[in-house]
């Protein structure tokens, strides 16, 4: 069959994104369960439950260093022999076919953040919990069925879309090039599933390192089937718009992911290449 690059990334991040998911998912277990704010079995005495979760994700990032290095060489053997070139060129014509799509979740986003403010902090709040409770539940419905973005998602709901995902994050652990985001997404069309999911990448090139605090995501899988390794490209700048946009292909498949959506855009076109892993709480 001769060596499939493709698969050995997705080997190499699942390795690295499997440590970190087990840490995380066990912290998130012990938050759900504690009776106070205050976590003290998770080697941080004292801390509060609200930051458990961001302190092992970092910790975890950090144990699972290798594993990402490994992961870096695996994604730059294959910038290296240009096997990437054909998925750089589908990045850009995935955003160009869905840019009336992406521009008008991004006209949408400030009204959603200035109108349901209190439904973004709910997220915010319990993406630093790790936790998926009736209120984010109800949150993430209030967000989706708005005016802002209703027919919105509909019209992605007939493009393929099946969710749509408000996460929280950036850079984590001071690990060179590795992002780590933790965000909600919620089914298309019928706007009922809702479920929690942490992620984590690591990048080559320009883009490197520029993570977005707040991003949406535009993805073809349902919120319970979103997990599992990916590749990425950054397709950034003058494409209507605006860039920072990461076009996502599952791994080791290939098939189309998505989108995410920072809320802030660059200027010039550039493309950068990443690695990452998603996983399902």
């Amino acid at each position: 069959m001769g060596w499939n690059p493709f698969k050995s990334i997705a080997t190499a991040v699942e390795k690295a994104g499997d440590k970190v998911e087990s840490t995380v998912k066990s912290t998130i277990r012990t938050v759900s369960h504690a009776t106070t704010t205050t976590v003290h079995s998770l080697g941080h005495t004292g801390q509060s439950a609200e930051t458990a979760v961001s302190n092992t994700f970092n910790d975890a990032v950090k144990e699972s260093e290798k594993e990402f290095d490994d992961a870096k060489k695996e994604i730059q053997s294959v910038v290296d022999s240009s096997a990437d070139a054909i998925l750089q060129s589908l990045a850009v014509k995935k955003v160009e076919e869905y840019a009336s799509l992406i521009e008008a979740v991004l006209k949408a986003w400030p009204k959603v953040a200035s109108n349901l403010a209190s439904e973004v902090k709910v997220l915010r709040d319990a993406a630093l919990r790790g936790s998926v409770t009736p209120d984010v539940i109800a949150a993430m419905k209030k967000i989706a069925t708005s005016s802002y973005l209703r027919e919105t998602l509909a019209e992605a709901a007939n493009k393929s879309i099946a969710s749509f995902a408000v996460e929280f994050g950036g850079n984590v652990a001071d690990v060179a090039s590795v992002d780590g985001a933790v965000g909600f997404a919620i089914g298309l069309p019928n706007i009922t599933i809702v479920k929690g999911y942490g992620s984590v990448g690591l990048s080559l090139g320009a883009a490197a390192g520029a993570s977005a605090d707040l991003a949406l995501g535009l993805n073809t899988s349902s919120p319970e089937d979103s997990g599992g390794p990916f590749i990425a490209f950054i397709v950034e700048g003058d494409l209507d718009v605006g860039g920072g946009i990461a076009v996502s292909f599952n791994l080791p498949d290939l098939s189309f992911g998505g989108f995410t959506i920072p809320v802030s855009a660059g200027e010039e076109i550039n493309l950068s290449v990443g690695g990452g892993y998603t996983f399902i709480f």
